[in-house]
């Protein structure tokens, strides 16, 4: 065994070159000097570069894309795609669905980036990040975990490049071959190989319905996701029905009486509290100065104890603001006045509202599903839904909810997982959609904004008779490169200034 290794080595170091071993070298000391994203990238080269040599691409029918990216093919699937395509004519309308939705979100993508870069300049103070949390890379950006976005991303990237393959089958055009795009043994992208001959001959609609269709499908897989996600998670409810509070006021009424954040309150005086507007609904309806016996079970260690009670002295609400510098008059619009009742509770770090309910965890991945909402809640909440669902990551380091929300409630390992799974193929599926629709080639909306230039260009210059029809297709092309090299520095300049301050 020993020896085989040996030789192993031993051909490998007869193989190299001086550059290979100036790569190498370079790649060390980028290491050793913490430059981890850099040292991968020249590590992958090195490594490449011997695979070539020995003849170990050819047999694997790989090859090289920006000297470290590693394109691997196969004829697989090719079957599956077939059968999978047949409803041609349900596959055309999927296609032109999908275009549809890709134009609204290449449009959207393209205010962000505007955007973005503007509040660059415009915001005062602005942290900085380092690259791979710009590259959201599973088990290394902070907030994704390994296993199941790993997994997520597989799983994303096979049925983006199914949309297109599809799509090329429903329109008549043949499929090469599949295959991944690998960088240290972790896929970060996938392809569906045409025959580019029948693509740049095709029709533009039919040529942008197969470029919508891969984030298309991410998109619709989400949107679905959302609806599984929230049936998943509302079979698991909370083991204590109560409310509480997170954070308490330093000297406030709550502080003095002795509750303690995260102290589930089940009831005050002879009511029965079962969430936080129960509880919100008892402090409306009091004034500043009452005395209210609140049955608590408090938190401690990790667990709640056995019940208990303590009495609160409600405070003033419209006192405590104006002694913290709140003008009466913003007071006022807020619609707080003098004698309002005031438990001394407060948000956390997190933000949200100060009362909250034992299944807020919960209620937090249901969004617009969560029973009891009202039509114009539930529309909200389903605009709103997706954006707060991809921040979730971030805002608790790689988890779902805080760790007491998630000890609110009653579930078990293999529920913990299914939420788990489907929560980061929601999260994949939407970001991978999103992303590939930047209006920069070679991403799906480079493409859709490439062709929708050629389309409205082509139209103009018919109608008016500026140009001849090459010329116009050549003038075009040149548009959409310069439009999508405007994009590119956009989309650099927030990533590098945040790199570089």
């Amino acid at each position: 065994m020993r020896s085989k290794i040996a030789n192993a080595v031993k051909s490998i170091v007869e193989t190299l070159s001086l550059r290979d071993l100036f790569i190498l070298i370079i790649g060390v000391m980028a290491l050793l000097n913490g430059s981890y994203f850099f040292s991968v990238i020249l590590f992958n080269v090195f490594i490449l570069l011997i695979l070539e040599k020995k003849g170990i691409l050819e047999r694997w029918n790989a090859t090289k894309v920006l000297g470290f990216i590693l394109m691997v093919r196969t004829n697989r699937g090719q079957g599956v795609l077939e059968k999978i395509s047949q409803p041609r004519r349900f596959w055309r309308w999927f296609g032109e669905f999908s275009l549809w939705i890709c134009v609204c979100v290449v449009f959207l993508t393209s205010l962000l980036l505007i955007l973005t870069a503007v509040s660059t300049f415009t915001t005062p103070e602005v942290e900085s990040i380092q690259t791979s949390d710009v590259l959201l890379i599973p088990g290394v950006s902070q907030g994704i975990p390994l296993f199941w976005p790993l997994v997520s991303l597989i799983v994303a990237l096979v049925i983006h490049e199914y949309g297109h393959g599809i799509q090329m089958r429903a329109h008549g055009m043949r499929v090469k071959s599949f295959g991944l795009l690998i960088v240290s043994l972790i896929p970060i992208g996938a392809f569906a190989e045409p025959e580019t001959k029948e693509i740049m001959k095709a029709p533009k609609r039919e040529r942008m319905r197969i470029y919508a269709a891969g984030p298309a499908v991410n998109l619709v897989f989400a949107a679905l996701l959302t609806f599984v996600l929230a049936v998943g998670i509302s079979g698991v409810d909370p083991a204590i029905q109560g409310a509480y509070s997170p954070a308490i006021v330093v000297d406030g009424p709550a502080n003095e009486a002795g509750l303690q954040p995260y102290d589930i309150i089940v009831g005050v005086n002879e009511t029965t509290i079962s969430n936080a507007d129960d509880l919100r609904l008892i402090v409306d309806s009091s004034k500043a100065n009452d005395v209210l016996q609140f049955h608590i079970r408090p938190y401690n260690d990790g667990k709640w104890m056995e019940e208990e009670t303590i009495e609160i002295t409600l405070g003033d609400k419209f006192e405590h603001y104006l002694s913290n510098n709140f003008s009466e008059e913003n007071l006022a619009m807020a619609g707080i006045e003098p004698g309002d009742a005031f438990i001394g509770v407060t948000t956390d770090s997190y933000g949200g509202n100060p009362i909250r309910s034992t299944d807020d965890g919960r209620y937090q991945l249901m969004g617009p599903f969560y029973p009891g909402l009202s039509s114009e809640m539930r529309l909200f909440k389903s605009l709103a839904h997706p954006i707060n669902l991809l921040a979730t990551p971030f805002t608790f380091d790689g988890e779902l909810m805080t760790e007491e929300e998630e000890k609110m409630l009653v579930w078990n390992n293999l529920e913990k997982h299914f939420v788990d799974a489907i929560f980061w193929l929601f999260w994949i599926n939407f970001l991978l959609g999103f992303a590939n629709l930047i209006p920069v080639v070679p991403f799906d909306g480079g493409h859709i904004m490439r062709d929708s230039i050629l389309v409205i260009i082509t139209w103009a210059s018919n109608k008016l008779g500026i140009f001849h029809p090459q010329r116009a297709k050549i003038f075009a092309n040149k548009t959409a490169n310069i439009t999508s090299l405007l994009f590119i520095g956009i989309f650099m300049i927030p990533i590098l200034f945040r790199l570089l301050i």
